[in-house]
């Protein structure tokens, strides 16, 4: 939690003042603060205090956002945390793990590698879970992206469906 408070406030530091500004409002939509060029030691006061006052998946939110338009993360939308068991085909055969994150476009699947299964990049996938936000069941296909000691990064062929 701390590292991702202070990787936020660091890239937050060095917006210019208009972005905070647009950044606050979209943190805490009820704010009457306007950047000026004037204020900006108020706007950047607000903001830091909507930042600690908000929960860890909106810090999160707002860090890939910004890691997103800063060019340090490749990667088009921004994870959410999120955990709920899933089901997923791979090599014609039916394995289960646990969400541990998700975005539009991928999602991480904690999983223990099973004995005799080698798995590459690129690797077809077919995933079936339930949706986020909605609840409801999807039936997704990807490849994989990375594979680590924990489990396996998928990216979907197609964005999740909002």
């Amino acid at each position: 939690m701390a590292a991702v408070t202070r990787e936020l406030l660091d890239l937050l530091m060095k917006l210019p003042g208009n972005d905070r500004a647009a950044l606050l409002k979209k943190i805490k939509p009820s704010t009457r603060t306007i950047y000026d060029g004037q204020n900006a030691a108020s706007v950047t006061t607000e903001l830091i205090d909507a930042v600690m006052k908000a929960t860890m998946e909106k810090r999160c939110e707002v860090l890939g956002d910004l890691k997103a338009l800063d060019g340090s993360s490749k990667r088009r939308y921004s994870r959410v945390e999120y955990f709920a068991p899933i089901h997923y085909a791979i090599q014609g055969r039916l394995y289960q793990g646990y969400i541990r994150n998700i975005s539009h476009s991928g999602i991480f699947i904690e999983t223990s590698h099973p004995a005799g299964l080698v798995l590459f990049p690129g690797e077809p996938i077919i995933m079936n879970f339930d949706h986020p936000d909605t609840g409801k069941h999807l039936k997704v296909a990807g490849q994989v992206a990375r594979i680590i000691k924990t489990g396996i990064g998928i990216r979907f062929n197609e964005p999740l469906p909002e």
